[in-house]
C-alpha cells in the first residue's frame, strides 16, 4: 500500500507542475484556435495496437475513427480558421500518454476523445460523456480499468506511466487527488455535447459523468471523453456502423463544440467589458478626486465645527490661506447632489465643491479630469 501511495504522489506532483506551467504560459483569448480530436484505440492487436471493444460484426477502433474524421471535416468546412489536429487518421496504435501530449504540443484549446461503450448485458444502450475525475462507484472503476488496460499492450508501460497499474484500485487514488483546473469548462463542453447527441439520435441519455481515464489525464485544456453508444447492443452496433449513424454522432459533437465556443466567447467579452469598467473606476479613484458640500469658510480655524452641521461629520480643509469646512464627501458627484437639499434646509448658502489632491477646484475642472 505504501508503494502505491508513493506512485500516486509522484504522478500528482508531475501533473500539478505541468498544469501550473500551462496555466501561467498560455493566455486565453476567448477564441478557439485549435481542437484536438482523438479516435479511441487503433492498430493491430499483438503489435502494440488494440481494437477496443468488439461487437458482433465490428471493432470500436474503426467506428471511432469514422466519427472523428467526420467531426473534423465539419469543423474545417464551417470554421476554416480553427485548426483541427487528430491523434490518428488511420488504423494505427497511439499510446495513451501520447494522445494528450499531441494536444499539448499543438496548443489545442479542446481535447475530445471518442469511444464506443460495451457491457456484459446486451440490452444496455445509451450515450455518456465523461470528464476527468475520481471513480465514485464500483461500476465506474471497472469501466475505467477496462479502458485503461490498453496500456498493458504498450512497451515499457510501467516505466512510461510511473508504475500505474490499470488493474489495481489503489492506482486510482491519483484521480481523487487531482484537481483539474479546466474542470468547469470541461463540464460545460461535456454538457453541450451530451445534450446534442441525445437530441440528434433520440437514444438513452446516460448523462455527464466523471471517471479516471488516463487519456484525459495529461491534457492541459478542457477535455472530455465521449461514449457514443454500446457496441455490445446489436441495434446500436448496426446504427454506429452506418454512415448515417456516424454522421449523426459527428454532427452532435460538432454542434456541442460550437455551443461551447459561443458561450466561451460571450463570457470572454463580458470579462473584457468588466475589466475595462474596473480600470476606468480605478483611474478616477487614483486621481484623489472628491466632491463635497462646503458649509463654511473662514480665515481662522473654527473650534467647534460640530455646531455648523450636527447631522454629519464636518471635515476641514486648509487651502489658499483659508479654512474650508465641508460634509458628505464622495467620489460620486450624483451622490453629493442628492444630499445637497438636506444641507440647504439648514445652511442656505452651501454649495458643491471639488477637491483634487488637497486643493479646491471647480466642478467643471473636476469633470474634465474624470473624462481624461
Amino acid at each position: 500500500m505504501i508503494i502505491q501511495y508513493k506512485i500516486a504522489g509522484i504522478l500528482l506532483f508531475s501533473l500539478v507542475c505541468l498544469s501550473i506551467k500551462i496555466a501561467v504560459c498560455q493566455e486565453n483569448s476567448g477564441q478557439l484556435g485549435c481542437i484536438c480530436i482523438d479516435a479511441g484505440h487503433g492498430g493491430v492487436s499483438g503489435k502494440g495496437g488494440d481494437p477496443g471493444a468488439i461487437g458482433a460484426v465490428s471493432h470500436e477502433k474503426n467506428i471511432t475513427l469514422g466519427i472523428v474524421l467526420k467531426v473534423g471535416k465539419l469543423i474545417n468546412q464551417n470554421y476554416p480558421g480553427i485548426k483541427v489536429v487528430y491523434t490518428r487518421t488511420k488504423d494505427v496504435p497511439v499510446e495513451l500518454n501520447k494522445r494528450g501530449k499531441i494536444a499539448n504540443d499543438n496548443e489545442a484549446d479542446l481535447f475530445i476523445s471518442v469511444h464506443i461503450n460495451s457491457c456484459k448485458t446486451p440490452g444496455v444502450t445509451g450515450l455518456e460523456t465523461y470528464v476527468l475525475g475520481s471513480c465514485r462507484t464500483k461500476e465506474s472503476l471497472e469501466v475505467a480499468m477496462k479502458e485503461n488496460a490498453v496500456i498493458r499492450n504498450e512497451k515499457d508501460y510501467e516505466k512510461n506511466y510511473s508504475g500505474f497499474d490499470p488493474t489495481s484500485p489503489e492506482s486510482y487514488i491519483i484521480f481523487s487527488m487531482l484537481q483539474n483546473v479546466h474542470r468547469e469548462k470541461s463540464l460545460l463542453l461535456a454538457g453541450a455535447v451530451q445534450e446534442e447527441m441525445v437530441k440528434e439520435t433520440g437514444r438513452v441519455d446516460r448523462g455527464v459523468r466523471q471517471n479516471g481515464y488516463l487519456v484525459l489525464k495529461d491534457a492541459t485544456m478542457p477535455a472530455i471523453l465521449v461514449e457514443a453508444g454500446f457496441i455490445s447492443n446489436r441495434n446500436e452496433e448496426r446504427f454506429l456502423n452506418t454512415e448515417a449513424g456516424q454522421m449523426k454522432i459527428a454532427r452532435a459533437i460538432y454542434r456541442g463544440i460550437i455551443r461551447y465556443k459561443d458561450e466561451i466567447e460571450k463570457e470572454h467579452k463580458r470579462k473584457v467589458v468588466a475589466e475595462k469598467s474596473l480600470v476606468q473606476t480605478l483611474v478616477v479613484r487614483n486621481t484623489d478626486l472628491q466632491y463635497a458640500i462646503q458649509i463654511a469658510s473662514a480665515t481662522a480655524k473654527i473650534k467647534n465645527v460640530g455646531r455648523l452641521f450636527s447631522e454629519e461629520e464636518v471635515k476641514e480643509l486648509i487651502t489658499s490661506g483659508r479654512y474650508r469646512y465641508y460634509v458628505f464627501a464622495s467620489e460620486d458627484l450624483e451622490q453629493v447632489k442628492k444630499n445637497l437639499p438636506k444641507v440647504k434646509k439648514k445652511i442656505k448658502d452651501c454649495f458643491i465643491i471639488a477637491i483634487y489632491k488637497g486643493n479646491v477646484i471647480s466642478v467643471a475642472e473636476a469633470r474634465k479630469l474624470e473624462k481624461k
